[in-house]
């Protein structure tokens, strides 16, 4: 916690703040959204909505430029150091990570990004959600080394 100076935390609220609103204005918290997306099979019917796409792309042309624009500084502006992964190895803990989270999404249709904003309105049935997706999250850890330095040699 040694970040927590001013600016380094006003562009954390910032960028929260922009997330939460644009999932909500652009009805990414809505879980019928991402399932008409996730659904390829309604694409010859016309029933496909690709409005998921619009919200991914946008990040992925943004994350490209900050990227390219940091390889060339020595440290971020609010911070002593960029923070890079530890872990870029695809591994068999990768994919069944990567497959356990694609099974909840598709079935839920929401993610927990999303899944956060909607404590603002509080939908029905969402802390069921909320307390499975903490609940998986702790069972998960049960499967993977607990600390820094074991993930980092299990890694290796």
């Amino acid at each position: 916690m040694a970040n927590l100076k001013l600016p380094y935390l006003a562009t954390a609220a910032l960028s929260g703040g922009l997330f939460g609103a644009g999932l909500y204005v652009s009805q990414m918290v809505d879980a019928t959204k991402v399932l008409r997306f996730l659904d390829v099979t309604a694409i010859p019917s016309g029933g496909w909505d690709p409005s998921l796409a619009f919200v991914i792309v946008p990040a992925i042309v943004i994350m490209f430029i900050a990227v390219r624009i940091s390889r060339s500084r020595q440290a971020p502006l609010f911070d002593q150091a960029f923070h890079e992964p530890e872990y870029d190895r695809i591994d068999r803990r990768l994919i069944g990570g990567a497959v356990l989270f694609g099974i909840g999404w598709g079935m839920a249709g929401i993610c927990p990004g999303p899944a956060i904003s909607l404590i603002a309105f509080m939908p029905d049935d969402l802390w069921i959600f909320l307390l499975t997706m903490l609940i998986g999250s702790y069972a998960g850890s049960l499967f993977v080394p607990s600390g820094h330095a074991r993930r980092l040699a299990d890694a290796k």
